[in-house]
């Protein structure tokens, strides 16, 4: 596995932006999606080899795409809105991974963060319906609640728990365009 090559990454980031330097070309980018290569024949951008995760970034003024990069550059952005959406695409990723697996999925840090309740949140993830009181926003802030909780969960939390994570936050996750 070869390593990064920042001024391919540079010269890459910055034919592809409209200003004309790196500090500023940053800035324009957005981390659009994610795939995996489980036999890491990947090569980023910059021309490092090995590349297990092949994320896609987006720069939102001149449309052009850059793919596949991955994290540590995506990382050298120094942009803390492209890390976080790395780290949260990175997070679903895996999340899809244990509900195709049939693995048992429980509202902990093994599989959730705020960052990724948030994300699912702010993409959809919980629709408006009868249980919510016609206000997604609801299932967004009880999981949330609950996450930030420091002691076990009732019964009725327990099972609405499940419901939430098995029926609504599995059928986006395994639908989510992002992760391809």
């Amino acid at each position: 596995m070869s390593t990064h090559n920042f001024g391919a990454l540079r010269s890459a980031v910055i034919e592809a932006s409209l200003a004309a330097r790196w500090a500023q070309a940053v800035e324009e980018w957005e981390v659009v999606s994610v795939e995996e290569d489980p036999r890491a024949t990947g090569i980023c951008v910059c021309g490092k080899t090995g590349l297990v995760y092949l994320y896609t970034i987006h720069n939102r003024q001149t449309q052009q795409t850059l793919f596949p990069i991955g994290s540590s550059c995506v990382n050298l952005f120094e942009v803390e809105e492209l890390d976080a959406t790395v780290a949260v695409l990175r997070r679903l990723f895996d999340l899809r991974a244990a509900f195709a697996k049939g693995e048992r999925v429980e509202l902990t840090s093994e599989y959730f963060s705020r960052a990724l309740l948030a994300d699912l949140w702010q993409n959809g993830a919980f629709p408006a319906n009868e249980y919510n009181r016609s206000n997604g926003d609801n299932d967004y802030k009880f999981l949330l609640d609950l996450f930030n909780q420091r002691h076990d969960f009732t019964e009725n939390e327990k099972r609405k728990v499940w419901v939430l994570l098995n029926r609504t936050v599995r059928s986006f996750v395994m639908s989510d365009e992002r992760l391809a």
